[in-house]
């Protein structure tokens, strides 16, 4: 009798929690970044009521990303500097199937926007990169994600783009960790592969703000929530091909290119901040 109640329970055990990931799917439709698939980018506002802002075909839209067009860029010398101190911290890599993100388990700095300020809350590789410079894309896009410490809700996003050439001292500290997380096999869509990284050094990601474009727009993921302070520094940085593929080998093949394409600019205007003395890749 009583193995037959522990049977009893165990089954309405699994059957809720079934229920449970049913409606956690239902509420958070899976998308995809191959474009022409029922999933894809073209499609991701149909996919539920949640991600209705991703229709960048709407005149009202401020999606992100989008085509930075030099000549056209605003001049506005007295934006804010970008001046960060990061600290070493704990953190995590993780690999959900669609991208490759690093989390912290402390604080490892913030940055002021427009006298707010906004805290470093994590890391994310976008391949190739989402952003194009007068249509030109860049082998890799890291986002440093930065959240408003008022609670508002807004974010304030730094994009670093990468080249192909000289090895980036950063990758050296992840290269062992980035490769045990590719060895993880995990089932994406039902669970996240997840690989402790230790005290990670984010000092070398300060360097060489200077320059930089700035525009109102939204997440590049649904739900593509318009909320988001972008600043896409004007001076692109080297990697190596070794470490391109560290951030691309984790993930499956249909996700290794995961950049969304660029929205239309519906007319807003980009400004550009460039100091004494700044390097900047691109023609103004």
């Amino acid at each position: 009798m009583v193995p037959a109640m522990a049977s009893r329970r165990a089954v309405l055990v699994l059957v809720v929690a079934v229920a449970a990931a049913a409606s956690v799917a239902a509420d958070d439709p899976d998308y995809s970044y191959v474009p022409g698939n029922k999933l894809g980018p073209e499609n991701w506002a149909k996919l539920s009521p949640k991600y209705s802002a991703c229709n960048g075909g709407s005149a009202a839209r401020k999606q992100s990303p989008i085509d930075i067009v030099t000549k056209n860029a605003v001049p506005k010398p007295n934006l804010d500097p970008l001046t960060r101190t990061y600290v070493a911290t704990d953190a995590t890599l993780i690999n959900n199937g669609k991208e490759i993100s690093m989390t912290f388990n402390g604080k490892p700095g913030s940055v002021s926007i427009g006298g707010k300020a906004f805290s470093l809350k994590k890391l994310r590789w976008k391949t190739p990169s989402e952003h194009t410079i007068n249509g030109q894309r860049h082998p890799v896009e890291l986002q440093l994600v930065h959240e408003s410490d008022a609670g508002s809700g807004e974010l304030a996003i730094i994009a670093i783009l990468y080249k192909l050439g000289a090895p980036d001292s950063f990758y050296f500290q992840l290269k062992r960790k980035l490769a045990e997380l590719a060895a993880d096999r995990c089932s994406y869509g039902e669970q996240d592969a997840r690989v402790a990284a230790g005290l990670v050094h984010l000092r070398s990601l300060e360097k060489r703000t200077g320059s930089y474009f700035r525009y109102m727009g939204s997440l590049t993921a649904p739900p593509c929530a318009e909320n988001v302070y972008w600043n896409v520094l004007g001076k692109v940085r080297q990697m190596t091909k070794e470490q391109i593929d560290l951030v691309t080998a984790p993930l499956p093949a249909a996700a290794k290119q995961n950049a969304r394409p660029v929205q239309p600019l519906n007319g807003r205007v980009v400004t550009f901040y460039n100091p004494p003395n700044s390097t900047i890749s691109f023609d103004i």
